[in-house]
């Protein structure tokens, strides 16, 4: 006797149903969503051709397990090592809507970087366009939920979520030390380009326990050798690697290090002048927590340090012979005047 096709028809749904649950996807109907620049969007069915615009998007699909997904990325994305097999669709400023088209996405991921004109035209051609531009940590752990939310992946965003506020929290836990250390990020040298406040940096550095000596600049800024030297920080933390250099080597490093015009900075003098990859303290992805961590390292290495260095003062001995004395003569006196 043949199954009906009622029953046959059950059986697929829970095939595919069962297969959904195995793959970590979960159908998507009619999610809305307001995208970082304020645009709400609305996905009739769960993305699976997906194109990221940006690096720090990249390493929030690929920790939301999306890779099988993901069928473009730019030029400059190079993490997880798995995305270097992945189509090339531009440069942050130079995309190529041909290339993007081509490989028939029904996601974009786009960050601030990309360019409106870019975004608009790609939206002008029917294709979903969603940016992602967290500023902040609490915006990175917000934005992998959104992202896992659009893609059917929200118990894996709710995990990684919950992971990376755990791991940001327990870089706290650490005794602070008694007098905050102060810091300076340092993006390039060459001029002097540093994290003001309402930077990622500067969460990085709040959050690690420090204190940021250029926080009364709002952004990235630009400042004079004089204006650096004055605020004399206790430890220099630059962005490691090449930089805007082709080299591999830290050049922002070995500039502080060698050029005879920082060797007044006390950061400098106690070898407290640290580089932190690039990628990690720069990009608004899952490795954020990273950079917290390390700089967290970083600060409570040096308070140690410090404290160590610092000579250990012993209270004078009181003499117990003269107050002994003292207390006799007293004594006698009294009873004198009693005499009289």
């Amino acid at each position: 006797m043949n199954p009906s096709p009622g029953i046959q028809n059950y059986g697929v749904v829970l095939l595919v149903m069962a297969m959904a649950l195995v793959l970590g996807i979960m159908p998507v109907t009619a999610i809305t969503v307001t995208d970082d620049a304020g645009m709400t969007l609305t996905f009739n069915a769960t993305p699976t051709r997906i194109v990221s615009l940006a690096p720090s998007n990249t390493e929030i699909l690929a920790a939301l397990g999306l890779l099988d997904r993901v069928v473009g990325v730019t030029d400059v994305c190079d993490y997880p090592l798995e995305v270097k097999n992945k189509t090339r669709i531009g440069g942050y400023s130079a995309i190529s809507i041909e290339k993007v088209a081509a490989v028939r996405p029904d996601l974009i991921v786009a960050s601030d970087l990309t360019p409106k004109e870019t975004v608009t035209r790609l939206r002008e051609i029917g294709l979903p366009v969603v940016v992602v531009a967290p500023k902040t940590i609490d915006d990175v752990i917000r934005d992998c939920r959104l992202v896992g939310e659009l893609t059917g992946t929200k118990t894996q965003a709710d995990e990684l979520a919950t992971n990376l506020s755990r791991r940001i929290a327990a870089a706290r836990l650490f005794p602070l030390p008694e007098h905050p250390l102060t810091v300076a990020h340092v993006v390039w040298h060459k001029p002097l380009y540093v994290s003001g406040n309402n930077t990622l940096q500067n969460d990085v550095i709040v959050l690690a326990g420090g204190v940021n000596v250029f926080s009364d600049r709002s952004g990235w800024s630009t400042v004079s050798l004089e204006e650096f030297l004055m605020t004399n920080p206790d430890i220099i933390i630059v962005s490691g690697g090449g930089g805007m250099d082709s080299s591999e080597k830290d050049v922002i490093l070995e500039e502080f290090m060698t050029n005879p015009q920082y060797a007044s900075l006390s950061a400098v003098k106690n070898k407290d002048v640290y580089a932190v990859d690039a990628n990690i303290i720069s990009r608004p992805g899952p490795r954020i927590a990273d950079a917290v961590e390390e700089v967290t390292r970083i600060i409570r290495t040096v308070d140690k340090e410090r404290a160590a260095s610092l000579p250990t003062t012993v209270p004078p001995a009181k003499t117990p012979g003269f107050t002994a004395i003292a207390a006799v003569l007293g004594i006698f006196a009294v009873f004198a005047m009693a005499r009289k």
